[in-house]
């Protein structure tokens, strides 16, 4: 199969533009497969997504051009896209994208790395964006979905085959060493990733601030709450300083805790940085109730470590996890979060369990196996009518 994949890789770093490359990089070597890569990279940085700027509509003009050279240079392939969300913005570039690309090449396969479409277009699209929606989107050889609470977009836009193929990400602890025999002086929880409400950020603030509240009062251990990532925007991290500073915290990036500070910012981590924030993990907390979240990079990496993980029942960031040492919480309860952290300090240590469940659901082989095993089931015959369900 020859595959033209239209989609952006790092930078900016986010799930999304991580598995795309992984997906490229990984089907280079697949011997049944030919990869074409076009690259729109549309956003600057993280406070660049979703935004429109007129030198994006430019850059998508440019990519469209790049791959009608490949089409006719390279002949038939099929066009691997990653459809838009719930936002209207990003609707329209797709719209853009599929009248100017979709009727060159022999199917459409699409990968579903971010949810709401389907239910966006019932509840607010206009009858004009729906019948373009369909007409443009509609009918695809393939969707690829991350989780069974997934499919509801892919049906909406009468995709031919639905196909469930979770994450998988190259194994970020290949060689596991013990924790430091050191005596500890404070439990340590990691908030990793956007750094947005939606994600759940102020309530993991909110949820460690009131465990503390309860470990002080019973002479237990405090927790410190180390924040990793990007904020969406100026406002969104001017809040969060200041709620951090309402409790008389200071962040900072101090190795070591002090009186009256458990939270720190450690800003952007890749690579050692991220190694060394999880390795030195007790818990993750990700309560995340984003609206186009589908399955989240940073559980399968706390998995990895052996790290408990307290998250949400939202999208599909719950499915296919384990039970035990995996803590359920519902979006905006701080409550719950603090339950969580009281539960797992009794809980102790998973033991290897969690690991063990990473590197038999989540790894990167896994998951590029998948991919190609629903990639040989497609027929190499090309769509005569490609807007036709």
């Amino acid at each position: 199969m020859k595959l033209l994949v239209f989609a952006h890789t790092p930078p900016p770093v986010h799930g999304q533009s991580l598995m795309v490359e992984t997906l490229v990089d990984g089907l280079a070597h697949d011997p049944n497969v030919q990869i074409l890569h076009v690259n729109p990279r549309l956003s600057r940085d993280s406070r660049d997504i979703g935004r429109w700027r007129p030198g994006k509509g430019f850059s998508l003009l440019r990519a469209c051009a790049q791959a009608w050279r490949l089409r006719i240079t390279q002949g038939p392939a099929f066009f691997y896209y990653v459809p838009a969300p719930g936002k209207r913005s990003a609707l329209y570039r797709d719209f853009v994208v599929m009248l100017l690309c979709r009727p060159l090449f022999s199917g459409l396969i699409l990968h579903w790395h971010a949810a709401g479409l389907g239910a966006w277009l019932k509840q607010h699209a206009s009858g004009l964006e729906r019948w373009l929606a369909q007409r443009l989107l509609g009918g695809a050889t393939l969707s690829i979905v991350l989780g069974e609470n997934l499919r509801d977009d892919a049906a909406a836009l009468h995709s031919r085959r639905i196909s469930i193929v979770r994450n998988g990400i190259t194994d970020p602890n290949p060689n596991p060493s013990p924790r430091p025999a050191t005596p500890r002086t404070h439990r340590e929880a990691v908030f990793l990733g956007l750094c947005s409400r939606d994600k759940g950020l102020f309530d993991a603030i909110a949820g460690v601030q009131l465990a503390n509240a309860r470990a002080r009062a019973h002479g237990q251990l405090p927790t410190r709450l180390s924040v990793a990532g990007d904020f969406p925007d100026a406002a969104t991290e001017a809040a969060f300083k200041q709620a951090v500073a309402a409790e008389n915290i200071t962040p900072r990036a101090a190795a070591s805790i002090e009186p009256g500070i458990s939270v720190r910012q450690v800003g952007f981590v890749r690579g050692a940085g991220k190694t060394t924030l999880l390795q030195n993990a007790d818990v993750l907390i990700f309560p995340t109730a984003y609206a186009h979240e589908t399955q989240g990079l940073v559980v399968a990496e706390a998995l990895a470590f052996d790290v408990p993980v307290i998250t949400t029942r939202w999208r599909a960031v719950h499915e296919g996890l384990p039970e035990k040492h995996v803590y359920l919480v519902d979006p905006q309860r701080p409550d719950q979060i603090a339950d969580a952290l009281d539960a797992i300090h009794i809980a102790g240590s998973p033991g290897g369990t969690l690991r063990a469940h990473f590197l038999a659901h989540y790894t990167r082989e896994r998951h590029l196996a998948a991919i190609a095993e629903q990639l040989a089931r497609i027929s190499p015959a090309p769509r005569k009518r490609p807007f036709k369900r």
